[in-house]
């Protein structure tokens, strides 16, 4: 390719070392808020040393003081682990639905498990997470977000089982910035595993990257449907206005020499 991707929960809890294993670590908490309508928690942030903390287990329930009632951990929010650069181990429950914004900016981890209770994943959810290696995307996924794996430069598969039509701007976008800004691009993803579901992929969703190989889930008739594009300023009589519109490309200017595989299973 070119350079161019309730169950029914106890009344009460009771705050126990075992019940919040990981949640603290050196001088790392991690630290939840109660959602707006009261009906669940969400991972809120760190605090402290966020160096210190390497791994962790989000547990499915929560409570905020001893014998209070327990509630779901049903999102990871935003900003939520960002910036903890030598977080290596995460588990998601599968009470989790939704992964914020910037949720694991630059972490550690080389392999990521997303549950298949989450349908949403949010803009830079996994940006620069320059040590992960793999990740699968899963049926539940609806919404994948803009620069979701942006700079992951370790990153040699994604498989995306998601039921999107669209791979928004920047999705698997790799680039390395040298001395003077020249841009060195990652050739680390090479496999890329597409859904039968996707219409369309921006043209940047996938650049930066030499993909030798495109899985796609559809058929021959699905695969001819799909088009890559990106939005430009509509012109009328000649001239730029502040409206945009869809450009489309062609695929074989897009793909070049890249292997495309039809009716994959993965």
């Amino acid at each position: 390719m070119k350079k161019l991707a309730v169950a029914a929960l106890s009344a009460a809890c009771i705050i126990s070392a075992a019940a919040f294993a990981g949640c603290n670590s050196g001088e790392a908490a991690v630290n939840y808020k109660l959602s707006e309508d009261g009906t669940h928690y969400i991972v809120a942030g760190v605090t402290g040393n966020l160096r210190a903390l390497t791994e962790y287990d989000v547990p499915s329930t929560y409570c905020a003081e001893e014998g209070g009632q327990a509630l779901p951990v049903t999102e990871i929010g935003d900003d939520a682990f960002m910036n903890c650069t030598r977080l290596a181990k995460v588990t998601i429950p599968d009470t989790v639905t939704r992964i914020g914004a910037r949720a694991f900016v630059r972490c550690a981890f080389t392999s990521f498990t997303i549950p298949e209770s989450v349908t949403v994943i949010e803009s830079k959810a996994f940006f620069d997470c320059s040590y992960l290696e793999e990740i699968i995307i899963p049926h539940s996924v609806k919404s994948l977000g803009e620069m979701a794996f942006y700079s992951c430069t370790s990153l040699k598969s994604a498989y995306v089982k998601a039921e999107i039509e669209t791979l928004e701007p920047y999705t698997f976008y790799n680039s390395v910035y040298g001395q003077g800004q020249n841009v060195f691009y990652s050739t680390s993803l090479t496999k890329v595993y597409l859904p039968a579901s996707l219409k369309r992929i921006h043209i940047t969703a996938l650049q930066g990257n030499l993909i030798t190989d495109i899985y796609f889930a559809g058929t021959e008739e699905q695969w001819d449907e799909l088009y890559f594009y990106e939005m430009v300023a509509k012109k009328v009589d000649g001239k730029e206005t502040d409206e945009k519109e869809e450009k489309r490309f062609d695929k074989k200017d897009v793909v070049g020499t890249t292997e495309i595989h039809k009716n994959s299973e993965f």
